[in-house]
């Protein structure tokens, strides 16, 4: 059996530190003449946006430095996509790694539901992570398991 993988990166949202914010926007304007049809980067804040990229996605990435509570993730798994996420406050609280944080979901009467990773160099740390996520097997049993648990996580 063979299947199609297609990979398409959106990034919604602003940084608060304006050279980040100009890193984002110099990216935005390289990926959309190179890769218009597999990238798009929305450096703003828009709600209804972002709930339509929830409910599309498969697995969204939440890199926050700090996070005290985190709607996003919480948000996501209501939708179906699996959160991978950055080990700090409320992100760390409440995504347990599918691979590695069985006892401490099992504590919270939960079953892992994502993926966590070290670390503040966005490529380098998440890319465990990623890879872990099994991104070219999203169809099949494990991969619908692991949506409709984390819909169903209070």
């Amino acid at each position: 059996m063979e299947f199609l993988f297609l990979l398409l990166v959106v990034l919604l949202g602003s940084a608060p530190d304006p050279r980040i914010q100009n890193d984002f926007a110099n990216l935005a304007d390289r990926l959309s003449s190179s890769h218009w049809d597999r990238a798009r980067l929305c450096l703003t804040y828009d709600e209804p946006l972002s709930h339509l990229i929830y409910a599309g996605a498969d697995f969204i990435l939440v890199p926050s430095i700090f996070e005290p509570f985190g709607l996003t993730q919480l948000t996501e798994m209501r939708y179906g996509s699996i959160p991978v996420v950055r080990k700090t406050g409320g992100l760390y609280d409440t995504v347990f790694d599918v691979d590695n944080d069985k006892a401490r979901a099992e504590a919270q009467g939960l079953e892992p539901n994502g993926f966590n990773f070290d670390g503040a160099d966005c490529g380098g740390s998440t890319m465990p992570s990623i890879g872990r996520s099994r991104l070219g097997t999203t169809v099949g049993d494990w991969f619908n398991s692991l949506c409709k648990r984390v819909m169903e996580q209070d």
